[in-house]
């Protein structure tokens, strides 16, 4: 299932469907996304910019078009500050980096960005990278 907008010029990727394995245990806190398609995800929106949310879902990161957003039950009873403070990098392959870019080098070519949500850093060739975001904003890829 893809859901594709124009200004965004990406697909939704499905999250891996993940069963729960005890029903009956009270479930932890958690953003709840109903996109315009009537489906329901469960996860935490971790960072946003002009375009898309950037929702974190059982370690999975995904780019969801704000176009296909009916709405958002938030949490904690309302949007948390500062969701745009984040940096993004999407890729052609529809998957998103978010965090801090600690390096935009233009040789070699390369995006390397610290996570925001986990103690990692990744590494995007330029060539791959279809946009970038700073501030909520897109920025130019050079």
């Amino acid at each position: 299932m893809g859901i594709s907008t124009s200004a965004f010029a990406a697909d939704f990727k499905p999250f891996t469907p993940v069963k729960n394995v005890c029903p009956e245990c009270v479930q932890p806190k958690a953003d709840e996304m109903k996109l315009n398609d009537g489906q329901a995800i469960r996860g935490t929106v971790v960072a946003e910019n002009v375009d898309f949310y950037v929702f974190l879902r059982y370690g999975e990161v995904r780019a969801i078009p704000k176009s296909a957003v009916a709405n958002i039950v938030w949490a904690n009873g309302s949007k948390p500050a500062g969701l745009d403070r984040y940096e993004q990098v999407l890729l052609k392959n529809g998957h998103v980096l978010s965090g801090t870019i600690i390096n935009d080098s233009q040789e070699p070519p390369l995006y390397e960005v610290k996570a925001s949500f986990a103690n990692v850093t990744i590494m995007a060739a330029k060539d791959q990278v279809k946009k970038a975001y700073r501030n909520g904003q897109e920025i130019e890829v050079k």
